[in-house]
């Protein structure tokens, strides 16, 4: 998952592993080359929502 700003914010302070939580976003595949010049595949979800179902333990 990618968040940014305010919602990153939100998941640091009351999310923890394991944590209940809905998201919606969309899927965002990219790919990149590392230093040894192989090519790497990377799918994230970049969030536009979050609703938490319960609190840090």
């Amino acid at each position: 998952m990618v968040l940014w700003g305010k919602q990153a914010e939100f998941a640091e302070k009351y999310l923890s592993k394991g944590s209940e939580v809905l998201i919606e976003g969309k899927l965002v595949n990219r790919n990149y080359t590392d230093k040894d010049g192989v090519k790497k595949y990377v799918t994230e979800v970049q969030v536009s929502e979050v609703i938490a179902f319960g609190g840090k333990s």
